[in-house]
């Protein structure tokens, strides 16, 4: 056994908060010059846990295992909180629903310190939370190896790393060795904090590494780097660390690895152990159940394979800006965008509201985590369908549904009726964020965008021919298309149908729409940007309502979109996600 001099170490309290998911926004460049929406960093992972598979995960990229955390105060005070936690800590939940539940430290990655609570810990927790740490680790040595640097690992979980002296060297137990020539990012950067990359972006090393077999968790070393007191390349060094964040296909980056151990003396040496991961010394169970994977429709999906994340917003307070100008002239007071609309709900029309223009049905709310809502993770990462929690105020634990977003007063939940008594502005809305990333089995090509697994299961697509048959309650074309057209980011945005050509609305029957209506637009497809397309099509959820200014009209969120020759359309005057969801009773007739 090695004997260290735990019994010198500080333990000291440490505090942090838990962070929001970070999606990339817009789309990343891939190493080989393809668009990707990349998801997974922060906030609370509910299915990457210790044990799982790094590989794997529909749109992920360097996904983060656990539930991130930062720390709080100044810049200095959260420098220190990365500093100096490590993994074993013991973490306790200090406010919100899971308060007094407790957690353990399994990593960092980046501004992050990653931690592991159980599953029904995860189900209470909310962005924002506060955490208390013993923090315990920093100055840790191993007796008589003084040129080997510990780092970030509580003594505890060192000495049940079962490392043993052999031949005058630590003989460390890891998963797999990692050569010098597949190491990437992290070279320069402070050994205190953050990881190492293990680049993926080039696909034949991820077979002759075997790189496909690492979980999160997962104990490897690093060939010929050190993180002693820097980060860098050192032939003769070793850096041990553990599996922290799954692969990438950006140059220069992959599977992140949390630094324990170090050295540039040939102090380390290894023996292959697959039982070697971080889970095993935290005593973190295995997953004892699987992920049904079967669809219950006709179509089959990816759907086991979505990363699920929590978003967060506020509900969102309405404005004014006085008298606007319609399309004719008329000047006009407009009401109907953000707040709580305690009168008109998903399946109610979207046209005839006094004053109304652009009206939002129920509950209107807002990303707090960016500058610009637009750029939060609810606004790219929320599906429609996606659960949704009230986890502060009167409606405290009440539950609804993400039902779209409208970009010009950002994200739409439905809540029952008796919650809307109970909300006030500024209340928190948690999401359940599941979608990203959405595949149908045979029909990759298929765009699905903004659409929980559930929701896209019940929308009641068959297949005809090869084609996916999807109902719609209309067609129109694509050139009344207006306000959206040309955004080159799909996730958090609407584009609108124009209705200030009476004689369009009249030769169409717009007036017929209702908020929350699926639609088709011809000629247009929307994959990552939206715009015309002879013979494609895009189909859309109505999301908000009718405008009086040019170029506006009822907003849409694209759903489906495909080329020429995959989707097909049925007329279903009933084909509302209100009904999808069970919102609404669906008429029989």
């Amino acid at each position: 056994m090695i004997r260290t001099n735990k019994e010198k170490l500080l333990t000291l309290a440490a505090q942090g908060t838990i962070s929001p998911a970070q999606p990339l926004r817009p789309y990343a460049t891939t190493w080989d010059g393809k668009p990707k929406m990349v998801i997974g960093t922060g906030g609370i992972n509910y299915n990457l846990r210790i044990w799982d598979k790094v590989f794997g995960w529909a749109s992920g990229d360097r996904a983060t295992v656990g539930v991130s955390t930062e720390g709080v105060g100044e810049a200095n005070f959260k420098q220190g909180y990365l500093n100096n936690l490590s993994i074993g800590n013991e973490v306790r939940v200090l406010t919100g629903e899971a308060k007094g539940d407790k957690g353990v430290v399994i990593g960092k990655f980046g501004q992050y310190i990653q931690i592991h609570f159980e599953d029904d810990t995860l189900l209470k927790l909310s962005i924002g939370d506060s955490i208390h740490v013993n923090a315990k680790g920093v100055g840790l040595n191993i007796e008589g190896y003084d040129k080997v640097v510990v780092h970030s690992l509580a003594p505890e979980v060192l000495e049940k790393m079962d490392i043993r002296e052999v031949d005058g060297k630590l003989e460390v137990p890891v998963v797999k060795v990692i050569p010098e020539e597949i190491v990437g990012q992290g070279s320069g950067g402070s050994s205190l904090s953050g990881n190492w990359h293990i680049q993926t972006c080039y696909p034949p090393d991820i077979r002759e590494y075997g790189l496909d077999e690492l979980r999160f968790g997962d104990i490897v070393l690093l060939e010929n780097f050190q993180t002693d007191y820097g980060k860098g390349y050192y032939r003769g060094g070793a850096t041990v660390g553990v599996v922290c964040c799954g692969p990438s296909d950006i140059s220069g980056y992959g599977i992140g690895v949390t630094p324990v151990l170090s050295t540039r003396f040939g102090m380390i040496s290894t023996r292959i152990d697959r039982e070697a991961n971080i889970g095993k010394y935290l005593d973190i169970k295995k997953k004892t159940s699987e992920i049904q994977t079967n669809s219950t429709g006709v179509i089959k999906t990816n759907k086991d394979k979505l990363i699920t994340t929590a978003v967060q917003g506020v509900v969102q307070p309405f404005s004014s800006r006085g008298y606007s100008t319609t399309y004719d002239g008329k000047p006009r007071l407009t009401v109907g965008m953000a707040s709580i609309n305690y009168t008109v709900s998903l399946g109610d029309s979207t046209y005839g509201w006094a004053n109304a223009d652009h009206v939002e049905p129920d509950v209107t709310i807002q990303g707090r985590d960016k500058p610009v809502p637009s750029d939060c993770a609810l606004a790219i990462l929320a599906c429609i369908g996606n659960e949704a929690k009230v986890v502060s105020g009167d409606a405290k634990g009440d539950k609804g549904y993400f039902i779209g977003r409208h970009a010009g007063s950002d994200d739409l939940v439905w809540f029952p009726k008796e919650t809307l008594q109970k909300l006030t502005i500024n209340d928190k809305i948690q999401i359940m964020a599941r979608g990203v990333g959405l595949k149908i089995d045979g029909y990759e090509d298929v765009r699905v965008n903004k659409l929980s697994p559930e929701l896209l299961e019940n929308l009641g697509i068959t297949i005809d021919d090869g084609q996916l048959v999807v109902p719609v309650v209309m067609e129109v074309p694509g050139h009344i298309m207006g306000s959206g057209i040309g955004g080159s980011f799909i996730e958090p945005g609407d584009y609108d149908i124009q209705t200030t050509c009476q004689e369009v609305v009249d030769e169409f029957n717009l007036t017929s729409l209702k908020l929350g209506d699926i639609v088709a637009i011809k000629d247009h497809y929307d994959f990552w940007g939206r715009g015309r397309y002879k013979g494609a099509i895009t189909i859309g959820t109505v999301i908000h309502g009718f405008s009086g200014s040019a170029g506006h009209g009822p907003g849409v969120d694209p759903i489906l979109s495909a080329l020429p020759g995959k989707i097909k359309t049925k007329i279903d005057p009933h084909a509302n996600t209100a009904y999808y969801l069970g919102i609404r009773e669906k008429p029989i007739n």
